[in-house]
Protein backbone atom coordinates (compact mmCIF):
# COMPACT_ATOMS: atom_id res chain seq x y z
CA UNK A 1 0.00 0.00 0.00
CA UNK A 2 2.61 2.51 0.98
CA UNK A 3 4.98 1.61 -1.82
CA UNK A 4 1.73 2.16 -4.39
CA UNK A 5 1.09 5.89 -2.62
CA UNK A 6 4.90 6.16 -3.14
CA UNK A 7 4.55 5.56 -6.59
CA UNK A 8 1.32 7.41 -7.42
CA UNK A 9 1.64 10.36 -5.38
CA UNK A 10 5.71 10.56 -5.79
CA UNK A 11 6.86 13.89 -3.78
CA UNK A 12 5.30 17.13 -3.00
CA UNK A 13 4.31 18.93 -5.87
CA UNK A 14 2.67 21.71 -3.63
CA UNK A 15 2.84 23.97 -0.82
CA UNK A 16 0.83 22.28 2.62
CA UNK A 17 -1.22 24.79 4.04
CA UNK A 18 -0.24 26.33 7.21
CA UNK A 19 -2.41 24.61 9.24
CA UNK A 20 -0.99 21.79 8.05
CA UNK A 21 0.13 19.47 11.44
CA UNK A 22 2.47 17.58 9.05
CA UNK A 23 4.04 20.37 7.38
CA UNK A 24 7.81 20.35 7.36
CA UNK A 25 9.82 20.64 10.41
CA UNK A 26 13.51 20.40 11.36
CA UNK A 27 15.05 16.84 11.61
CA UNK A 28 15.93 17.35 15.65
CA UNK A 29 12.65 18.75 16.09
CA UNK A 30 10.83 16.00 14.49
CA UNK A 31 13.20 13.30 16.52
CA UNK A 32 12.65 15.14 19.82
CA UNK A 33 8.84 15.36 19.39
CA UNK A 34 8.82 11.26 17.93
CA UNK A 35 10.15 10.13 21.87
CA UNK A 36 6.64 10.97 23.17
CA UNK A 37 4.48 9.45 20.50
CA UNK A 38 2.52 6.60 20.89
CA UNK A 39 3.96 4.84 17.74
CA UNK A 40 7.21 5.56 19.33
CA UNK A 41 6.02 3.47 22.24
CA UNK A 42 4.32 0.97 19.94
CA UNK A 43 8.03 -0.03 18.33
CA UNK A 44 7.91 2.36 14.93
CA UNK A 45 10.46 4.01 13.75
CA UNK A 46 9.81 6.86 10.93
CA UNK A 47 10.44 4.59 8.32
CA UNK A 48 7.13 3.26 9.01
CA UNK A 49 5.46 6.20 7.77
CA UNK A 50 8.42 7.88 5.26
CA UNK A 51 10.12 7.09 2.26
CA UNK A 52 13.84 7.37 1.77
CA UNK A 53 14.51 10.14 -1.09
CA UNK A 54 16.10 8.37 -3.76
CA UNK A 55 19.99 10.15 -3.80
CA UNK A 56 19.07 11.75 -0.21
CA UNK A 57 21.35 10.04 2.12
CA UNK A 58 19.40 10.21 5.23
CA UNK A 59 16.36 12.49 4.79
CA UNK A 60 12.69 11.59 4.50
CA UNK A 61 9.61 12.17 1.96
CA UNK A 62 6.72 13.96 3.08
CA UNK A 63 3.48 12.48 1.82
CA UNK A 64 0.97 14.45 -0.12
CA UNK A 65 -1.76 15.40 1.84
CA UNK A 66 -4.66 13.41 -0.22
CA UNK A 67 -2.45 10.74 0.63
CA UNK A 68 -2.32 10.98 4.27
CA UNK A 69 -5.56 9.02 5.45
CA UNK A 70 -4.61 6.76 3.58
CA UNK A 71 -1.52 6.17 4.37
CA UNK A 72 -2.71 6.30 8.37
CA UNK A 73 -5.30 3.74 7.22
CA UNK A 74 -2.64 0.69 6.18
CA UNK A 75 -2.30 0.19 9.63
CA UNK A 76 -5.22 1.83 11.60
CA UNK A 77 -8.06 0.01 9.11
CA UNK A 78 -5.50 -3.48 9.59
CA UNK A 79 -7.24 -5.47 12.45
CA UNK A 80 -4.87 -7.85 12.67
CA UNK A 81 -1.68 -5.38 13.29
CA UNK A 82 -3.75 -3.38 15.45
CA UNK A 83 -5.19 -6.07 17.76
CA UNK A 84 -1.37 -6.79 18.46
CA UNK A 85 -1.49 -3.42 20.59
CA UNK A 86 -5.16 -3.07 21.41
CA UNK A 87 -7.55 -5.89 20.93
CA UNK A 88 -10.77 -3.13 21.17
CA UNK A 89 -9.44 -0.83 19.09
CA UNK A 90 -11.51 1.17 16.40
CA UNK A 91 -11.02 0.36 12.74
CA UNK A 92 -13.14 1.61 10.88
CA UNK A 93 -11.88 5.47 11.51
CA UNK A 94 -10.95 5.66 7.53
CA UNK A 95 -14.06 4.48 6.21
CA UNK A 96 -16.07 7.53 8.49
CA UNK A 97 -13.60 9.79 7.53
CA UNK A 98 -14.58 9.09 3.50
CA UNK A 99 -18.10 10.09 4.41
CA UNK A 100 -17.22 13.20 6.08
CA UNK A 101 -17.41 16.55 4.71
CA UNK A 102 -13.67 16.77 5.12
CA UNK A 103 -13.01 13.50 3.61
CA UNK A 104 -15.17 13.99 0.42
CA UNK A 105 -13.38 17.34 -0.35
CA UNK A 106 -10.00 15.38 0.21
CA UNK A 107 -10.97 12.95 -2.13
CA UNK A 108 -11.81 15.56 -4.75
CA UNK A 109 -8.39 17.15 -4.44
CA UNK A 110 -9.47 20.10 -2.07
CA UNK A 111 -6.47 19.59 0.01
CA UNK A 112 -7.20 22.53 2.27
CA UNK A 113 -9.70 20.28 4.64
CA UNK A 114 -8.39 18.71 7.48
CA UNK A 115 -6.81 15.38 7.68
CA UNK A 116 -5.42 13.01 10.47
CA UNK A 117 -2.27 15.13 11.22
CA UNK A 118 -4.23 18.50 11.05
CA UNK A 119 -6.10 17.18 14.32
CA UNK A 120 -3.69 14.50 15.51
CA UNK A 121 -0.17 15.94 14.70
CA UNK A 122 2.55 14.11 13.34
CA UNK A 123 5.52 13.11 15.37
CA UNK A 124 4.06 14.16 18.86
CA UNK A 125 0.73 11.61 18.32
CA UNK A 126 -0.57 10.98 21.70
CA UNK A 127 -3.32 8.66 22.66
CA UNK A 128 -6.84 10.10 22.85
CA UNK A 129 -7.20 9.45 26.51
CA UNK A 130 -4.12 11.16 27.38
CA UNK A 131 -5.10 14.94 28.54
CA UNK A 132 -2.03 16.18 26.47
CA UNK A 133 -3.60 15.40 23.38
CA UNK A 134 -4.96 17.94 20.82
CA UNK A 135 -8.22 15.94 20.60
CA UNK A 136 -8.50 15.75 24.76
CA UNK A 137 -11.78 17.24 25.54
CA UNK A 138 -9.96 20.46 27.00
CA UNK A 139 -8.41 20.84 24.05
CA UNK A 140 -10.54 19.66 20.69
CA UNK A 141 -12.45 22.83 20.09
CA UNK A 142 -9.29 24.91 19.92
CA UNK A 143 -7.82 22.00 17.73
CA UNK A 144 -11.30 22.34 15.86
CA UNK A 145 -11.06 26.20 16.07
CA UNK A 146 -7.80 26.60 14.48
CA UNK A 147 -9.79 26.49 11.10
CA UNK A 148 -13.34 26.73 11.50
CA UNK A 149 -12.49 29.83 14.08
CA UNK A 150 -10.49 31.46 11.23
CA UNK A 151 -13.02 33.78 9.37
CA UNK A 152 -10.39 34.33 6.42
CA UNK A 153 -9.69 30.74 6.43
CA UNK A 154 -13.45 29.78 6.06
CA UNK A 155 -14.49 31.90 4.17
CA UNK A 156 -13.65 30.47 0.60
CA UNK A 157 -15.77 27.41 2.13
CA UNK A 158 -19.02 29.64 2.29
CA UNK A 159 -19.31 29.10 6.15
CA UNK A 160 -18.60 31.85 8.93
CA UNK A 161 -16.40 31.56 12.36
CA UNK A 162 -18.60 32.54 14.37
CA UNK A 163 -19.52 28.32 15.60
CA UNK A 164 -16.19 28.43 17.87
CA UNK A 165 -17.20 32.24 19.63
CA UNK A 166 -20.60 31.15 20.21
CA UNK A 167 -19.74 27.58 21.83
CA UNK A 168 -17.16 29.31 24.09
CA UNK A 169 -20.07 31.45 25.19
CA UNK A 170 -22.40 28.64 26.34
CA UNK A 171 -23.43 26.55 28.69
CA UNK A 172 -21.83 23.41 27.48
CA UNK A 173 -18.70 25.77 27.68
CA UNK A 174 -18.73 26.80 31.11
CA UNK A 175 -19.34 23.07 31.99
CA UNK A 176 -16.18 21.76 30.29
CA UNK A 177 -14.16 25.11 30.84
CA UNK A 178 -14.87 26.46 34.31
CA UNK A 179 -16.38 23.08 36.06
CA UNK A 180 -13.91 20.82 34.12
CA UNK A 181 -16.98 18.59 33.60
CA UNK A 182 -15.18 16.49 30.85
CA UNK A 183 -19.15 14.86 29.94
CA UNK A 184 -19.82 17.79 28.58
CA UNK A 185 -20.42 19.00 24.62
CA UNK A 186 -17.45 19.66 22.94
CA UNK A 187 -17.49 19.78 18.89
CA UNK A 188 -16.76 16.29 18.22
CA UNK A 189 -19.42 15.29 20.82
CA UNK A 190 -22.30 16.42 18.02
CA UNK A 191 -20.76 16.13 14.76
CA UNK A 192 -18.57 13.52 15.39
CA UNK A 193 -15.22 12.86 14.79
CA UNK A 194 -13.61 10.93 12.27
CA UNK A 195 -16.87 10.85 10.22
CA UNK A 196 -17.50 15.05 11.12
CA UNK A 197 -20.96 15.82 9.52
CA UNK A 198 -22.51 19.14 10.39
CA UNK A 199 -26.12 17.40 12.24
CA UNK A 200 -29.36 17.82 9.61
CA UNK A 201 -32.67 19.03 10.20
CA UNK A 202 -33.92 15.67 11.38
CA UNK A 203 -30.88 14.52 13.10
CA UNK A 204 -30.16 17.25 15.18
CA UNK A 205 -32.78 16.11 17.80
CA UNK A 206 -30.93 12.83 17.97
CA UNK A 207 -27.96 14.34 18.33
CA UNK A 208 -29.37 16.35 21.67
CA UNK A 209 -30.88 13.57 22.83
CA UNK A 210 -27.71 11.81 23.52
CA UNK A 211 -27.89 13.73 26.99
CA UNK A 212 -31.29 15.26 26.97
CA UNK A 213 -33.11 11.85 26.70
CA UNK A 214 -36.01 12.79 29.45
CA UNK A 215 -36.54 16.29 27.26
CA UNK A 216 -36.75 14.71 23.93
CA UNK A 217 -39.04 11.90 24.78
CA UNK A 218 -41.34 14.67 26.37
CA UNK A 219 -40.82 16.81 22.94
CA UNK A 220 -41.53 13.19 20.72
CA UNK A 221 -44.94 12.27 22.42
CA UNK A 222 -45.97 16.23 22.69
CA UNK A 223 -48.00 17.65 19.46
CA UNK A 224 -45.09 20.31 18.68
CA UNK A 225 -43.19 17.45 17.00
CA UNK A 226 -45.68 17.04 13.86
CA UNK A 227 -45.64 20.66 13.60
CA UNK A 228 -42.21 20.70 13.50
CA UNK A 229 -41.78 18.52 11.02
CA UNK A 230 -44.50 20.07 8.87
CA UNK A 231 -42.65 22.83 8.73
CA UNK A 232 -39.06 21.55 8.42
CA UNK A 233 -38.12 22.98 12.25
CA UNK A 234 -34.71 21.29 13.54
CA UNK A 235 -36.68 21.00 16.74
CA UNK A 236 -33.84 21.66 19.78
CA UNK A 237 -32.92 24.32 17.98
CA UNK A 238 -36.12 26.78 17.53
CA UNK A 239 -35.63 27.48 21.45
CA UNK A 240 -31.89 26.84 22.04
CA UNK A 241 -30.17 27.65 18.98
CA UNK A 242 -27.25 25.14 18.40
CA UNK A 243 -23.73 26.74 19.57
CA UNK A 244 -24.75 29.32 21.60
CA UNK A 245 -26.63 27.35 23.94
CA UNK A 246 -27.70 29.61 26.89
CA UNK A 247 -28.52 29.37 30.05
CA UNK A 248 -32.72 28.33 30.52
CA UNK A 249 -34.79 31.07 32.51
CA UNK A 250 -38.05 30.71 33.42
CA UNK A 251 -38.96 34.00 31.55
CA UNK A 252 -38.43 31.94 28.35
CA UNK A 253 -41.82 30.67 28.46
CA UNK A 254 -44.46 33.62 28.07
CA UNK A 255 -45.99 36.12 25.15
CA UNK A 256 -44.43 39.11 26.37
CA UNK A 257 -40.99 40.51 23.88
CA UNK A 258 -38.46 38.76 24.74
CA UNK A 259 -39.86 35.61 25.56
CA UNK A 260 -38.96 32.38 23.49
CA UNK A 261 -42.52 31.41 22.87
CA UNK A 262 -43.40 35.13 21.47
CA UNK A 263 -41.14 34.57 18.66
CA UNK A 264 -43.82 32.28 17.06
CA UNK A 265 -47.25 32.43 19.67
CA UNK A 266 -49.17 35.79 20.53
CA UNK A 267 -52.34 36.24 23.15
CA UNK A 268 -54.45 34.94 20.04
CA UNK A 269 -52.64 31.63 18.93
CA UNK A 270 -54.33 28.65 20.14
CA UNK A 271 -51.58 28.10 22.57
CA UNK A 272 -51.77 31.21 24.65
CA UNK A 273 -53.30 29.54 27.70
CA UNK A 274 -51.26 27.02 27.72
CA UNK A 275 -48.48 29.10 28.00
CA UNK A 276 -49.54 31.29 30.29
CA UNK A 277 -50.47 27.98 32.76
CA UNK A 278 -47.35 26.75 32.43
CA UNK A 279 -45.45 30.11 33.52
CA UNK A 280 -47.84 30.88 36.24
CA UNK A 281 -47.15 26.95 37.92
CA UNK A 282 -43.32 27.48 36.80
CA UNK A 283 -43.36 31.17 39.01
CA UNK A 284 -45.69 30.27 41.67
CA UNK A 285 -42.90 27.31 41.89
CA UNK A 286 -40.17 29.61 41.96
CA UNK A 287 -41.60 32.18 44.51
CA UNK A 288 -42.39 29.12 47.28
CA UNK A 289 -38.64 28.36 47.16
CA UNK A 290 -37.17 31.61 47.11
CA UNK A 291 -39.48 32.34 50.35
CA UNK A 292 -38.42 29.20 52.13
CA UNK A 293 -34.70 29.41 51.23
CA UNK A 294 -34.63 32.92 53.12
CA UNK A 295 -36.58 31.97 56.27
CA UNK A 296 -34.38 28.84 56.30
CA UNK A 297 -31.23 31.48 55.86
CA UNK A 298 -32.57 33.39 58.59
CA UNK A 299 -33.14 30.70 60.77
CA UNK A 300 -29.65 29.15 60.18
CA UNK A 301 -27.75 32.75 60.88
CA UNK A 302 -29.57 32.60 64.04
CA UNK A 303 -28.45 29.30 65.12
CA UNK A 304 -31.45 27.59 64.64
CA UNK A 305 -30.89 23.66 63.41
CA UNK A 306 -33.52 23.12 60.52
CA UNK A 307 -32.11 20.18 58.76
CA UNK A 308 -35.70 18.88 58.32
CA UNK A 309 -36.61 21.88 56.72
CA UNK A 310 -33.37 22.23 54.20
CA UNK A 311 -33.78 18.57 52.93
CA UNK A 312 -38.10 19.83 52.55
CA UNK A 313 -36.53 22.48 50.16
CA UNK A 314 -34.31 20.03 47.98
CA UNK A 315 -37.24 18.16 47.19
CA UNK A 316 -38.26 21.19 46.36
CA UNK A 317 -35.69 22.23 43.96
CA UNK A 318 -35.80 18.96 42.51
CA UNK A 319 -39.08 19.09 41.55
CA UNK A 320 -38.68 22.94 40.19
CA UNK A 321 -36.10 20.90 38.06
CA UNK A 322 -38.32 18.31 36.44
CA UNK A 323 -40.96 20.84 36.57
CA UNK A 324 -38.94 22.89 33.63
CA UNK A 325 -37.82 19.52 32.22
CA UNK A 326 -41.84 19.10 31.74
CA UNK A 327 -41.81 22.60 29.58
CA UNK A 328 -40.72 20.37 26.79
CA UNK A 329 -44.29 18.50 26.84
CA UNK A 330 -45.66 21.20 25.66
CA UNK A 331 -48.97 21.08 28.33
CA UNK A 332 -50.00 22.59 30.83
CA UNK A 333 -51.21 19.54 33.55
CA UNK A 334 -48.07 17.01 34.07
CA UNK A 335 -45.81 20.49 35.06
CA UNK A 336 -48.73 21.54 37.05
CA UNK A 337 -48.96 18.39 39.42
CA UNK A 338 -45.35 18.43 39.34
CA UNK A 339 -45.29 22.62 40.36
CA UNK A 340 -47.92 21.63 43.25
CA UNK A 341 -45.77 19.12 44.81
CA UNK A 342 -42.70 21.30 45.08
CA UNK A 343 -44.94 24.04 46.30
CA UNK A 344 -45.90 21.88 49.27
CA UNK A 345 -42.55 20.74 49.72
CA UNK A 346 -41.25 24.38 49.84
CA UNK A 347 -44.39 25.01 52.26
CA UNK A 348 -42.81 22.01 54.51
CA UNK A 349 -39.57 24.01 54.59
CA UNK A 350 -40.97 26.82 55.26
CA UNK A 351 -43.12 25.88 57.86
CA UNK A 352 -40.20 24.60 59.62
CA UNK A 353 -38.30 27.11 59.44
CA UNK A 354 -41.09 29.22 60.82
CA UNK A 355 -41.26 26.83 63.63
CA UNK A 356 -37.28 27.31 64.43
CA UNK A 357 -38.52 31.68 64.41
CA UNK A 358 -41.30 31.12 66.87
CA UNK A 359 -38.88 28.83 69.04
CA UNK A 360 -36.45 31.57 69.05
CA UNK A 361 -38.29 33.94 70.15
CA UNK A 362 -39.77 31.56 72.96
CA UNK A 363 -35.91 31.69 73.58
CA UNK A 364 -35.15 34.87 73.73
CA UNK A 365 -38.04 36.05 75.66
CA UNK A 366 -37.07 33.38 78.05
CA UNK A 367 -33.72 34.47 78.11
CA UNK A 368 -35.13 38.19 78.94
CA UNK A 369 -37.44 36.89 81.44
CA UNK A 370 -34.39 34.99 83.25
CA UNK A 371 -32.28 37.69 83.06
CA UNK A 372 -34.48 40.25 84.91
CA UNK A 373 -34.94 37.70 87.33
CA UNK A 374 -31.40 37.32 88.21
CA UNK A 375 -30.84 41.24 88.25
CA UNK A 376 -33.48 41.34 90.40
CA UNK A 377 -31.97 39.11 92.80
CA UNK A 378 -29.14 40.37 92.35
CA UNK A 379 -30.42 43.85 93.86
CA UNK A 380 -32.26 42.15 96.37
CA UNK A 381 -29.16 40.26 97.84
CA UNK A 382 -27.65 43.66 97.22
CA UNK A 383 -29.79 45.57 99.26
CA UNK A 384 -29.91 42.62 102.18
CA UNK A 385 -26.00 43.02 102.35
CA UNK A 386 -26.22 46.51 102.77
CA UNK A 387 -28.80 45.93 105.93
CA UNK A 388 -26.49 43.50 107.79
CA UNK A 389 -24.77 45.27 110.64
CA UNK A 390 -21.10 46.82 110.27
CA UNK A 391 -22.00 48.15 106.85
CA UNK A 392 -22.22 51.92 106.40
Amino acid sequence: MRRSLAAAGILLAFTLPPRDGHAQVPMKAATAAFQDDVHAAAGLTCVACHTTRAGGAGSYELWPRTTIAPLCATCHSNAAYMRRFDPQVRLDQFLQYQTSTHGRRMAAGDVRVATCTDCHGAHGVKRVTDPRSPIAPLSVTTTCGRCHGDSAWMAPFGRDAAPLGDWSASVHAAALLKRSDTSAPTCASCHGSHGATPPGVSSVANVCAQCHLREAELFRASPKQAIFKAIGQAECLACHGNHRIEPTADAWVGLEEGAVCAQCHDRTTNGARVIRDVRLGLDRLSTAVSAADAILTRAERAGMLVNEGRTALRDAREHQVQSRVLVHAFAAEPLAERAAAGAASARRAHDEAEAAMQELQVRRRGLAVATLLVLAFLVTLGLKIRRLPGNF
